[in-house]
């Protein structure tokens, strides 16, 4: 597990590349996708999916991390290779292990949260105090630097639990 929190600490130190379109991302969100790539390794999650089936991170609403993510697919994630779908209804996250909601989509989190959790589904956004608002992790960012909270109970409520390594480094853990 040492090693697991070395690599979440290890994110600020990578090498920034570029989106796979070749097209201009700020920095935060780079450093955010490398987040959405590294919290799995960190959170105990409801089984789902046969194994060899993909990790899939679903994306909901406008946000610049499909173009990002899409360099790493493949990648392995829990022993599964990295998908990233994009999903403009909560219909189509039947696949998803993680849903990133964008902050465009504030106002249907009444509809996305309840039934994301009750799938299991890993519930992360950027959006202002999407953790107090039921969400499980917030990325935040404060002074030039992405950081998070989390939410245990939203978590608790879709079988989620979040690692010791994730809870010492978060920012704020609502219970």
């Amino acid at each position: 597990m040492m090693r697991a929190l070395l690599i979440l600490l290890m994110l600020f130190l990578m090498p920034v590349g570029s989106s796979a379109q070749g097209d201009y991302v700020p920095r935060e969100y780079i450093v955010k996708a490398k987040y959405l790539l590294n919290i799995p390794l960190f959170v105990d999650m409801p089984t789902s999916g046969k194994n060899g089936s993909p990790f899939t991170i679903c994306l909901i609403g406008d946000t610049p991390l499909e173009s990002i993510l899409a360099a790493s697919k493949g990648k392995l994630i829990k022993n599964r290779p990295l998908a990233v779908k994009r999903v403009e209804d909560i219909s189509q996250v039947g696949n998803c292990q993680m849903l990133f909601i964008a902050s465009s989509e504030r106002h249907r989190l009444q509809v996305l949260l309840p039934e994301a959790h009750s799938r299991g589904i890993l519930t992360v956004s950027d959006m202002r105090d999407f953790a107090r608002l039921g969400g499980m992790i917030s990325l935040l960012t404060i002074d030039n630097r992405v950081t998070y909270d989390l939410n245990r109970t939203a978590a608790g409520k879709a079988s989620i639990s979040f690692s010791t390594q994730l809870l010492k480094l978060a920012r704020d853990i609502i219970n």
